[in-house]
């Protein structure tokens, strides 16, 4: 006789980008095995595709990591984890005080964080950004997709390719040019030749894009002083 194999429970989750209510069950024993084997590896582009993995399977195949902003991500991973874990995790932060030294090496402290605390911090941002008095540039949140493979590329570099993939459309006072009707040499022409002020101007909307915030505090183990820090992006809540 087979063993009875039981149901999992049911959540929801509502997208801090666009307010859409998800679905999603913990994930299993095999399924966090192999998170567990991409952390160990130690390497980031792994890690990053068994994430996307696992939100596929515990959204019932509904959710495609893909196309979701990052924050969406983050965030339904975040939920996903609590569930699945539990509430808090330990984590390491280093000692930030410039005398705090020993073999050469800084201390550090750990705080125990309640993940259903890691707030959404910052609002939506205006999307429409004149780069001059006849010309603007409309962008949306970059997709998981769009910051895939960009670790490979120099500082510069990324910069373009993120600016180049979240244009929506480019407009000026009698026409919309849509991103998706242009080639990508046509977009990466028209992103390399803004001036450095322009770049500047419009790079502004990703520094305000909502992300996954928490301060914490803990005591240095090794020199005794407490540390303050932000902890910012899904990567510090793993």
């Amino acid at each position: 006789m087979a063993l009875p194999i039981q149901t999992a429970p049911k959540y929801n989750c509502i997208l801090p980008s666009d307010g859409k209510e998800v679905k999603y069950r913990p994930f299993l024993v095999k399924e966090q095995k192999m998170l567990l084997i991409a952390q160990e590896e130690n390497d980031e582009a792994k890690i990053f595709e068994a994430v996307k993995d696992l939100i596929r399977s515990v959204t019932f195949e509904e959710i495609e990591p893909n196309e979701l902003p990052l924050i969406d991500m983050e965030y339904l991973f975040l939920k996903i984890r609590a569930r699945s874990v539990g509430e808090t995790a330990k984590i390491s932060i280093g000692c930030n005080d410039p005398e705090c030294d020993g073999s050469g090496q800084k201390g550090s402290g750990e705080v125990v964080v309640n993940l259903d605390d890691v707030e959404v911090v910052g609002d939506e941002p205006e999307n429409k950004i004149m780069i001059n008095d006849e010309v603007g540039i409309e962008l949306k949140y970059p997709k998981v997709k769009d910051i895939e493979g960009l670790n490979d590329l120099d500082q510069g570099s990324q910069t373009v390719e993120v600016l180049k993939r979240s244009i929506q459309s480019v407009f000026d006072s009698e026409n919309v040019y849509l991103a998706s009707e242009q080639t990508d040499k046509e977009l990466h022409e028209f992103v390399e030749n803004l001036t450095v002020q322009q770049l500047e101007d419009v790079t502004v909307f990703f520094n305000e894009i909502p992300r996954l915030e928490k301060e914490v505090v803990a005591d240095c183990k090794l020199c005794g002083k407490e540390i303050k820090k932000n902890l910012i992006g899904l990567q510090n809540f793993f």
